[in-house]
């Protein structure tokens, strides 16, 4: 049960602030407050359960850095190919507006999804999330539960986004991203690739709406 509740609660989170409420800020606190808050809170239960591991080297930088602009890329060259048939640009806006992402606000919301997400998320799907499965499944397939269940909450606002069936396929980048980013916290022992890469993939997304989408 516990197990089910750690990884379920981000999206139960992002569900109440997102659509039940229509608010990205309170989104964000609700969002952010668990990422940061549940570890903590298991690791002064359990002290010495997980540590956050984030070792700067060369390796991890150029990892980080290489990986993270192929994701950019990646993702602004093919949201903007197809941004005619993924997205009703009136819609979003108005969307995007419901969801209080607009105005003076919206440059503090963008810093917090470049800077800020990545930090937490990566430590809470990439390091918190594999230790508390480690003792039932193997390393392998604990990144696999964490990345589906990482990928999971994203269909909240993905399924509002984008048009059919772009909405449900868009998951699957998101999956994807978020095993390679477990493989490589695996494989280097340290988070600091993963963030890196992670800060560079959110500023793709954050550039597909400054160029298609925000109004100057």
């Amino acid at each position: 049960m516990k197990k089910v509740l750690l990884l379920l609660g981000p999206t139960l989170m992002i569900f109440i602030g997102l659509t039940l409420f229509a608010n990205v800020p309170l989104t964000f606190g609700l969002f952010y407050g668990w990422l940061l808050l549940v570890p903590s809170i298991v690791n002064m239960k359990q002290p010495g359960l997980f540590k956050w591991r984030i070792n700067f080297t060369k390796h991890s930088v150029i990892l980080g850095t290489v990986s993270g602009l192929l994701f950019m890329i990646l993702i602004f060259a093919s949201v903007s190919y197809l941004f005619s048939f993924l997205i009703d640009l009136e819609f979003i806006r108005a969307l995007l507006k419901k969801w209080n992402f607009d105005g003076g606000m919206v440059w503090l919301l963008i810093a917090v999804l470049i800077v800020l997400n990545p930090f937490l998320e990566e430590n809470y799907w990439r390091n918190f999330i594999p230790e508390e499965l480690k003792s039932s499944f193997s390393s392998g397939k604990s990144i696999l539960i964490a990345s589906f269940f990482y990928s999971f909450y994203h269909i909240l606002s993905l399924i509002e986004l984008f048009n059919w069936p772009f909405n449900v396929i868009a998951v699957l980048p998101v999956f994807l991203a978020g095993a390679i980013w477990g493989f490589i916290r695996q494989r280097t022992g340290s988070l600091a690739a993963p963030v890196l890469s992670h800060m560079l993939a959110d500023a793709g997304i954050m550039l597909v709406y400054l160029v298609h989408i925000h109004v100057w």
